[in-house]
């Protein structure tokens, strides 16, 4: 147990030094820098050789990538260059509607999927079934893009449902899952369909099991035979749930941008736009540390629900 936890930990601090580090040397290559961007169009040179070294950023780049560890080893994730402020405070101010977001996008996918993967499973070949499938390959097909526009025009300008764009920051929990209806949406269909098309072959898989021939030849019950077959084919599901919740982090961009809601994607967004690296850093480690949680969140589930696992 002691040897696995080391493992784990090791494999979760190199992966966050790979990735920042890629993500510190990438954003600083990108054409430009803050200094420049922040100054304007019209300013003097001298200006702006002014404000880099105000930044910091006319040091040496391995001076910079030395003196950001030391920064984050001590808990501190930098400034904001466009804002003015603490990194923390940005993220714990958009990170909520994030959240929010992702967290009503996984829950509608789970039920839909589950629900859509568990009607086709049980009855393959059927009309049902066909149309489960139907509704997998154009979930899976729809850029969320134009699925988002699809949905403001329909419900927010058509039929005035829904508001087009941003999310009140204070009021009711009513009035927030209003304006987050539509980006969820957006979110979930084709999740859902991913999640619907893996639990329907899962089920089909779990259905040609020997101990379900035998169930069936002892005169078994369906239903209670479909409890058992949907039971067994859980665990398999898991890890793909895992990976469609931690990539909702980054799903989120696009989505946030076209609804204008205040999160993490729309924030990381303008971030690279003005090159200010401490806040694109700084989404980077949310979106890592959440990524990694999750996972290993599911394999402990796994191990769970699963106790063939537990002696493999």
């Amino acid at each position: 147990m002691l040897r696995f936890a080391l493992t784990q930990t090791l494999s979760v601090a190199i992966t966050l030094v790979v990735v920042l580090s890629l993500v510190f040397v990438g954003m600083r290559a990108l054409p430009g820098d803050a200094a420049a961007i922040l100054s304007g169009l019209d300013a003097e040179q001298a200006q702006v050789e002014a404000l880099r070294r105000e930044l910091g950023l006319d040091r040496p780049l391995i001076v910079q990538y030395g003196a950001y560890w030391v920064d984050l080893l001590r808990g501190d994730l930098g400034h904001s260059i466009r804002e003015r402020r603490p990194v923390s405070e940005v993220l714990r101010e958009r990170m909520p509607v994030t959240l929010a977001l992702a967290g009503a996008a996984f829950g509608l996918s789970l039920v839909v999927g589950l629900g859509v993967g568990l009607l086709a499973g049980r009855r393959p070949g059927s009309t049902a079934d066909g149309v489960a499938l139907g509704f997998t390959t154009v979930g899976l097909a729809l850029p969320e893009f134009w699925f988002a526009f699809l949905l403001i025009l329909l419900f927010a300008v058509q039929l005035g449902a829904f508001p087009v764009i941003g999310f009140p920051v204070e009021g009711a929990l009513a009035l927030r899952l209003w304006h987050l209806t539509l980006p969820a949406l957006t979110l979930a269909i084709p999740r859902a369909a991913q999640i619907a098309r893996l639990a329907r072959a899962r089920l089909l898989q779990e259905a040609a099991a020997d101990y379900v021939r035998t169930a069936r030849s002892k005169g078994v019950r369906p239903r209670a035979l479909t409890r058992h077959v949907a039971a067994n084919a859980l665990p398999g599901l898991l890890p793909l749930l895992a990976l469609e919740l931690g990539g909702l982090l980054t799903g989120t961009i696009v989505v946030e941008q076209v609804f204008g809601l205040p999160g993490l994607g729309l924030t990381l967004l303008g971030a690279i736009g003005a090159r200010d690296y401490g806040v694109v850093q700084g989404v980077t480690i949310v979106a890592v540390v959440v990524y990694i949680a999750v996972n290993m969140l599911a394999d402990a589930l796994q191990v769970l629900v699963d106790p063939r696992l537990r002696y493999a």
